[in-house]
C-alpha cells in the first residue's frame, strides 16, 4: 500500500506532463494548430494526441519512481 501512495503521485505528476507537453506542442506547430482546428475530427486527433503522451509520460515517471526507491540514502 505504502508503494502505491509513493508511485500515484509520479504517475499522476507524469500524467499532467504530458498534458502540458502536447498542448504545447499544439499551440506551438501552427501546422498541427491548422489541422486541430480547422479539419473535421481534429479535436479526436488532438484527444488521441493528449491520450498517447499521458500513456507514454505517466508510466515513464511511475517507472522512474519504482527505479529510485532506495536511490535517496545514497546521496543524501
Amino acid at each position: 500500500m505504502e508503494l502505491l501512495r509513493y508511485v500515484l503521485p509520479h504517475a499522476l505528476a507524469g500524467s499532467i506532463a504530458g498534458v502540458v507537453a502536447a498542448v504545447v506542442l499544439v499551440a506551438t506547430n501552427p501546422t498541427l494548430q491548422g489541422l486541430v482546428f480547422h479539419t473535421d475530427g481534429g479535436w479526436l486527433g488532438f484527444i488521441l494526441l493528449v491520450g498517447g503522451f499521458v500513456l507514454t509520460f505517466a508510466p515513464a515517471a511511475a517507472g522512474n519512481a519504482i527505479m529510485m526507491i532506495g536511490q535517496d540514502d545514497e546521496f543524501q
